[in-house]
């Protein structure tokens, strides 16, 4: 009696176990799917933050993806990404902040292949103050969206990635 007790219980555990497997996997392609900015050549940039509500003078990071669904490998220079991304956040009124944490130093260009199928993460800083134009980020509501470029044969190209609704206070 106690086998079959034991057997039930686990077939009911795996059964379990698997279906949350499966919704969770529904629920991260539907994520990706709808979090990617417009495809360019078969690529495309997606950002994430792990908040959205940040103070004036703030800093933080916005955390990239790219993704390559062309035919094609793709080049990008991961030297820098305070160089290589301008990240930028959008007022209602269409007034821009450029963002992207300013970089004292040019390094070396590295550039890094992305072969058809492949992705590549990417952390870039952000500081929600005082911009490298000179202009300060002021309280309020805001768009925040990433641009990068990435070469292939056919030539440069330059992504945009999906939007995020962000708030800075005081």
């Amino acid at each position: 009696m106690k086998p079959r007790y034991l057997l039930f219980s686990l077939s009911i555990i795996a059964l379990l176990g698997l279906a949350v497997v499966s919704a969770r996997a529904g629920s991260d392609s539907d994520q990706q799917a709808t979090n990617w900015g417009n495809s360019v050549q078969g690529v495309q940039l997606s950002i994430t933050m792990t908040n959205n509500v940040f103070q004036v003078g703030s800093s933080s990071a916005a955390d990239s993806v790219i993704t390559n669904s062309s035919t094609n490998a793709i080049t990008v220079d991961i030297s820098a990404p305070t160089i290589d991304f301008d990240v930028l956040l959008i007022s209602d009124t269409g007034k821009l902040y450029d963002i992207t944490t300013p970089l004292k130093i040019r390094e070396l260009s590295i550039p890094v292949m992305i072969n058809p199928g492949e992705e590549k993460s990417e952390s870039i800083p952000v500081t929600f103050g005082a911009t490298r134009f000179g202009n300060a980020v002021e309280p309020g509501d805001y768009t925040l969206k990433a641009k990068r470029t990435f070469s292939s044969s056919d030539g440069k190209f330059t992504l945009e990635s999906n939007s995020i609704k962000v708030t800075i206070t005081k």
